[in-house]
């Protein structure tokens, strides 16, 4: 079991703690909040202190290039399609771990097709698929080709849990890895930038209740989908890249 601890710096040390070769740690992670990506890089770098390497997976289209970023129209998508998977924090955690090559980070989303835009050829084929299951191919050629190094990813709670029956990326890799733990996100207050039917916008979370600031987890999947959870206590918005507000 994970032990509780206080504030991101603690909970990224017992993160790299279970990231050790061959363990999968799955974030499900609140979109658009500025203090999730940070805990990654956070956890990146306490890894990245004692092992030679690390795969990190994003939830971001492979159309970016991440190994160079220059933030292509994902990152610039209309306004009534922000969602927050393009926030400023995400933009700062791809260009911190491209820094560091000892990381391989993976897109793992199907391509970014802007409206009107011409379809590569390669990637026609992917269009046609889950998304989770493309997500869940790319990150695992990716695992094939570095499989003595541990994985960190970060994507929404709806593709980490572990639900077989409706395949999601956690239920289709989970199989495959006996050490996977997969965590929901949590907060105890705050805002995020996100999409809902109301349109694209700084919303409040929704607080976590019964869940101290810190991070838990078990060998048994909960029925949520999870094994445990990782709450940071309060967020603040991420607005979207490339914002004249941010």
């Amino acid at each position: 079991m994970g032990r509780h601890g206080q504030g991101s710096q603690l909970i990224s040390e017992q993160l790299a703690d279970f990231l050790q070769p061959g363990h999968v740690l799955l974030i499900g992670e609140i979109p658009g909040t500025d203090e999730y990506p940070k805990l990654v890089a956070e956890t990146v770098d306490r890894v990245l202190a004692s092992q030679s390497g690390i795969i990190v997976g994003l939830e971001v289209p492979l159309s970016e290039d991440v190994d160079t970023p220059t933030f292509g129209p994902f990152f610039h998508r209309p306004d009534d399609l922000l969602d927050g998977r393009s926030s400023t924090a995400m933009a700062d955690l791809i260009t911190l771990l491209a820094a560091l090559p000892e990381v391989r980070t993976v897109a793992m989303d199907g391509p970014w097709v802007g409206p009107g835009a011409p379809i590569p050829l390669e990637h026609i084929g992917l269009l046609d698929q889950p998304r989770d299951a493309v997500m869940a191919g790319r990150l695992l050629a990716e695992i094939d080709r570095w499989p003595k190094l541990p994985v960190l990813v970060l994507a929404g709670s709806e593709h980490t849990r572990i639900d077989r029956g409706a395949q999601t990326l956690g239920g289709i890799i989970a199989p495959w890895f006996p050490r996977l733990v997969s965590l929901q996100t949590l907060a105890t207050s705050g805002e995020a930038w996100t999409l809902t039917t109301n349109g694209p916008g700084v919303y409040p979370v929704t607080a976590a209740e019964g869940s101290p600031i810190g991070s838990e987890w078990t060998s048994q999947l909960g029925a949520d989908g999870f094994h445990g959870y990782c709450n940071v206590g309060p967020v603040t918005a991420s607005l979207p890249y490339g914002s004249l507000s941010s």
